[in-house]
């Protein structure tokens, strides 16, 4: 198996994609960013691992993925981004956490005064500027791939996030 394989196998668990279940408490916020991060770093498909994670799943469960999804961009981007996220679509949205989690600077420390000196603490660093130009970048992708989109139809995407599902069984 290689790191890649083994990073997607890693992360295409409940424990990063379910914030509703137990699972989701077995490790911090920055330790999950950090090892979809590392995923993302060895070329791993983070839209391909979140669709295999979704296939079969029932419909609380493939709902909870897309506010995984903005809990990991929120916690990278800060809350105030939140009405521009919510218009981009499940692709898009896959698409600026990989971005961001590619360019960010990441670091893992053993702390032995810690409790548990043998787990590693992990953090991460991200470029305010940056990853708000990665935001525009793809959102002026989604503007030109869909020009003539209506208001309404914004409106639909965001009832998406608040209220639906993204991804079908």
């Amino acid at each position: 198996m290689t790191t890649k394989e083994h990073y997607e196998a890693a992360i295409g668990t409940l424990e990063y994609w379910n914030n509703c279940g137990s699972e989701w408490n077995y490790s911090t916020i920055n330790d999950k960013i950090f090892k979809i991060a590392l995923c993302v770093k060895f070329k791993g498909d983070l839209y391909r691992v979140v669709n295999k994670y979704a296939k079969g799943r029932e419909y609380a469960d493939r709902r909870a993925i897309q506010w995984c999804i903005l809990r990991y961009l929120s916690t990278l981007m800060g809350s105030d981004y939140y009405p521009r996220i919510m218009l981009l679509d499940n692709k898009e949205a896959i698409e600026l956490l990989s971005n961001l989690l590619n360019v960010a600077k990441l670091t893992m420390h053993f702390d032995a005064t810690s409790k548990k000196p043998t787990e590693p603490t992990y953090k991460w660093e991200l470029n305010k500027e940056e990853a708000d130009s990665i935001l525009v970048a793809i959102e002026n992708e989604h503007k030109q791939k869909y020009c003539y989109e209506t208001l309404d139809e914004q409106k639909k995407r965001v009832r998406k996030w608040k209220d639906g599902c993204w991804w079908r069984k």
